[in-house]
């Protein structure tokens, strides 16, 4: 049986910060070895220096991870440039896989997925859940990536985990394989342990304004040209309020749009809307999308409700500790959208509202905790595997 244990910190050496995560994770445990170790980084370390060091202190590990905009443990949240946190998992290599999408080049996202996929069922056919760290920058149709993991697994497969991001620049992410770091690559790790279970809850907690809709009149794939028949950019820009010259960046910020949910998966989600990123081209007036966009997709905007958002994460521990029907966790996967952190602009307390998803899950007995500051979540809804955006996504292991 896999055993979970995790640590963060903001020390500054790339070698100490893993050793003292190692340390503070594996405290009690007669050696710093383990089998498998997860790492979360903001961007300022050094990759490969930790990377080593990792290996020469837990010789026999795996080691995978990525980058995000910060990192979330069981310590807390910390997104300086030094953050860093770690899962560490003991247990049978039976119980286990990992890949890379190193080896997977010129391919469209739905055959990648079906390659990352097969390599994870090749090493281990027993898989019954998959923690997923894409990179957002080279991965533009998160919902085709799905597909084809599910093309291998089933639909029926949790896909938890987060898209890997840098510091909100857009200029690259990291993959942690073994000893390398990769740009712009994927991660997926498999679970086998047979006894392991996951519940998965997402909320964003946002109003959505239904007095503007957004038609798509012209798009390819997940690349958006025209709304209502005019140029995506312009429309957009001036349904806001904005000038045309305004950064792409804080463009995103202020155009969370919003699409509809199949009315099934309205109670389990909290909201009959799921919010999507719009990422800017002046280039080209486009805007492109975190997902297949079809013309004639209606959107509406939504915007950031504090209150909404802490009463989201207040139902979704609520519901947790329903389903977990008295039993502990054993680790918690956390992914938290990078915008709602602190490029929130001080507009959400952090600190507490990262304390109101974790207290009532500890009930006062910290348990392994690792959470990215992401550029995209990815959790189940009624049952079926989703990409969100803008959300907070809680994935629960136990038994």
């Amino acid at each position: 049986m896999l055993q979970f244990y995790s640590a963060s910190t903001s020390i500054v050496s790339s070698k100490r910060a893993i050793t003292e995560c190692l340390e503070v994770a594996l405290e009690g445990e007669p050696n710093l070895d383990c089998d498998l170790i997860i790492i979360y980084t903001a961007m300022g370390h050094n990759f490969i220096e930790f990377l080593s060091e990792a290996h020469k202190l837990s010789p026999n590990a795996q080691i995978v991870g990525c980058t995000g905009a910060g990192v979330i443990g069981r310590e807390g949240p910390n997104e300086t440039l030094k953050a860093l946190a770690i899962m560490a998992i003991k247990g049978p290599r039976a119980e286990f896989a990992v890949a890379c999408s190193k080896n997977i080049e010129n391919k469209d996202t739905f055959e990648k997925g079906v390659r990352i996929a097969q390599d994870l069922k090749s090493q281990n056919p027993d898989i019954n859940m998959i923690h997923f760290l894409p990179s957002v920058l080279s991965t533009p149709l998160f919902d085709k990536a799905i597909a084809g993991i599910e093309s291998v697994f089933g639909p029926n497969t949790p896909i938890f985990g987060g898209a890997s991001i840098d510091n909100m620049k857009g200029v690259n992410t990291y993959a942690f394989f073994d000893e390398q770091a990769f740009e712009k690559e994927w991660i997926a790790i498999g679970f086998a342990d047979p006894t392991l279970k996951i519940i998965t809850q997402v909320n964003h907690g946002f109003n959505v304004l239904k007095g503007t809709q957004l038609e798509v009149t012209r798009s390819e794939l997940n690349i958006i040209y025209e709304f209502n028949g005019q140029s995506a950019w312009k429309y957009l820009t001036n349904t806001l309020g904005v000038p045309e010259t305004t950064d792409p960046m804080e463009v995103l910020t202020l155009s969370i749009v919003a699409e509809e949910l199949p009315a099934e998966l309205e109670e389990d989600y909290g909201s009959r809307y799921v919010l999507r990123s719009l990422m800017g081209n002046m280039k080209d007036n486009s805007f492109s999308y975190p997902a297949t966009c079809k013309e004639g997709t209606r959107l509406l905007l939504a915007k950031r409700d504090e209150k909404g958002m802490f009463d989201g994460v207040d139902r979704m521990t609520k519901r947790i500790q329903e389903l977990l029907k008295g039993n502990k966790p054993l680790a918690v996967f956390h992914a938290d959208c990078l915008l709602r952190g602190r490029f929130s602009i001080n507009r959400i307390l952090k600190d507490e509202f990262i304390n109101r998803m974790q207290y009532p899950i500890f009930k006062g007995d910290p348990i392994p905790w690792l959470g990215l500051y992401s550029g995209g979540e990815f959790a189940m809804i009624g049952g079926k595997n989703w990409f969100h955006t803008f959300t907070s996504a809680l994935s629960v292991i136990h038994r």
